[in-house]
């Protein structure tokens, strides 16, 4: 059986930050459970990843097209088997985020990160959010938490990568405390020396 961390969410107060230790996040009243995701997950994870590609959609954003398309360019199922997807979930085992945390650079990290140096690092990608925990400071804590969970499994970094044309993801990064290494073929990429909870 996999290891798993217990969130606390408790409502943010405006004057509040969100607090993080090894075992929780403040912000709201509900309990969230982060955990390694199973082969049980993947029918609720591929329509969170739908809901938040049809949102993008929505919102003017041309990332995640491959998943309306019915493609998934970062093959899901083979990160769910390898240990590289994490769910956070509420007492009812419903989605509240997800997202991939990969051990080894995909094709695509390679091509992106090819001007750089290869140190350990994990990759992140498709983090995804539940509408209804959506605008709860939720990206910054679970960005933190992956940051946390790479140092914990021996990765010195955590990268990840954003359309360069999306302002608030580049933002959101950057505020995180991600630095930007470059912009590639449109895309921006970061990374961050990681850290413990």
């Amino acid at each position: 059986m996999k290891p798993f961390v217990r969130l606390n969410l408790k409502k943010q107060q405006p004057s509040q930050k969100t607090t993080m230790s090894k075992n929780k996040i403040v912000l709201s009243d509900t309990t969230l459970t982060m955990r390694e995701a199973s082969v049980s997950d993947g029918g609720s994870l591929q329509q969170l990843m739908l809901d938040t590609a049809t949102w993008l959609k929505e919102s003017g954003s041309t990332q995640w097209g491959d998943i309306l398309e019915g493609k998934d360019v970062h093959q899901l199922r083979d990160r769910i088997r390898d240990g590289e997807v994490f769910v956070l979930c509420d007492a009812d085992e419903q989605l509240a985020a997800a997202f991939i945390l990969r051990k080894t650079a995909s094709e695509w990290d390679a091509g992106l990160w090819r001007n750089q140096k290869q140190v350990p690092a994990r990759y992140l990608h498709r983090l995804m959010i539940a509408r209804k925990y959506a605008g709860q400071n939720l990206s910054q804590t679970l960005l933190d938490w992956a940051s946390g969970e790479s140092q914990r499994t021996g990765y010195d970094f955590l990268r990840l990568d954003c359309i360069a044309s999306n302002q608030k993801l580049n933002t959101l990064y950057r505020v995180a405390g991600f630095t930007k290494c470059e912009t590639v073929d449109g895309f921006c990429i970061y990374e961050k020396r990681t850290k413990e909870w």
